[in-house]
């Protein structure tokens, strides 16, 4: 093994650590909302200017649409979202975000803004130099890594 995988692999696995801990953070975010992390997820990838189909909100969950349909009806009850009919398919169902859906997905957004205390540790110079890299790496990365 050279040099350059041994560190790549050190720095994966730093990295790894760091993305347990955001998980943490996360979910935490979610459990702010009353949301398990399936619902948090789903909130966070609807956008908020036009309904999105379930179909497609499956495809970016990379899950089952029968999954959609069961996070469609919880965040549905919470007021988050609301279905409608597409409007050149009646047969295609639309989620949209309801206002308290957006309060929501901006509280957890706010949530998620703040930077852990191992970040807030680190100087002005290397979280320049850590977001430089970052930014960096996954420009490089093919669609879909990043």
């Amino acid at each position: 093994m050279t040099r350059k995988t041994e560190i790549a692999e050190e720095a994966w696995a730093a990295l790894t650590k760091a993305m347990h801990a955001f998980k943490e953070s996360w979910i935490a975010a979610g459990r702010n909302l009353d949301l398990n992390p399936g619902e948090m997820r789903a909130l966070e990838a609807l956008g908020d200017d036009e309904p999105q189909r379930m179909g497609d909100l499956a495809r970016e969950l990379k899950c089952d649409a029968s999954n959609v349909t069961w996070l469609a009806d919880r965040l549905e009850a919470r007021g988050f979202v609301e279905r409608r009919t597409a409007p050149n398919d009646r047969r295609v169902k639309t989620l949209a975000l309801t206002d308290a859906g957006r309060a929501a997905q901006r509280e957890a957004k706010e949530h998620l803004r703040i930077p852990p205390a191992p970040l807030l540790a680190l100087s002005a110079t290397e979280l320049r130099t850590l977001r430089d890299l970052m930014e960096k790496c996954w420009e490089q990365a093919p669609t879909g890594e990043g």
